[in-house]
């Protein structure tokens, strides 16, 4: 099962040259009707899976059923290949995705047809849990064969595989001062967020893979738009370092 989201490979890059970007400020609130106007007139795959959809509501309404359909239909026809740090764009446009832009697609049409439901942020990894009939399903995005888990004795092992893992902070921290970077390695989260949050993350992600690259501006950029989505604690923290590497860089011209 492919999981891992949100490792920093490469934090403390040498840069050279480089002045602050501006900020590009805070977008607009991610709506979930505009999302899918927009996507429907852009992709013709998602035409087809929203057509599909609305036809299986029709005949199956709030029931496992439709749940299924809606998981096996998103991996035929736009859910392609993991890829970490893919965002919606990617996944759009050449079926790319990871958790974030993978639970971000199935969490619109929970909400667009009225499904009470969960996206859970854990440590490294993201997914969604569907409350049905007083019990839960699980749609594991990055597992097309076996992401959709609704026995429940299935469901609670995995649940527990994120719930169980709670390592001691003290174990992080080996002086006060590495507590922003632990903050970011080793973060312990397992927590509900709304789903505008998951476009947050998606930005998180798209800073992590700019700085990884060496990228600082670009990486800046993105995080303050992660923050306007999402002010979780590990943006807040990203956003110090890159800003410090910033000012590092503008320091050594």
């Amino acid at each position: 099962m492919k999981r891992l989201l949100f490792f920093i490979l490469a934090i403390f890059i040498s840069f050279q040259g480089i002045a602050m970007p501006p900020n590009e400020g805070k977008e607009a609130d991610f709506s979930l009707e505009n999302f899918i106007k927009h996507w429907e007139s852009q992709n013709s795959n998602f035409q087809k899976l929203n057509s599909k959809l609305k036809t299986d509501f029709s005949k199956y309404g709030k029931s496992q059923k439709f749940l299924k359909m809606l998981f096996y239909r998103s991996q035929k026809y736009l859910l392609g290949t993991y890829s970490q740090f893919s965002g919606i764009d990617d996944l759009m446009q050449e079926g790319r995705f990871d958790c974030v832009s993978g639970s971000l697609l199935l969490s619109v049409f929970l909400e667009s047809y009225g499904f009470e439901f969960d996206v859970i942020e854990t440590s490294y990894h993201v997914f969604v849990r569907v409350v049905l009939d007083g019990d839960y399903v699980i749609l594991e995005s990055t597992d097309n064969y076996e992401g959709f888990i609704y026995k429940p004795a299935d469901v609670a092992a995995y649940l527990a595989e994120f719930e169980e893992v709670k390592p001691s902070r003290d174990t992080f921290y080996l002086e006060p001062t590495h507590q922003l970077v632990s903050e970011i390695l080793n973060p312990v989260v397992f927590k509900v967020i709304e789903v505008r949050e998951l476009k947050g993350l998606e930005y998180f992600n798209k800073a992590i893979f700019h700085n990884n690259k060496g990228e600082i501006d670009l990486a800046y950029n993105y995080i303050n738009q992660a923050e306007s989505y999402y002010g979780s604690k590990r943006i807040k923290t990203m956003k110090n370092l890159i800003q410090s590497q910033l000012v590092l860089a503008q320091a050594g011209q």
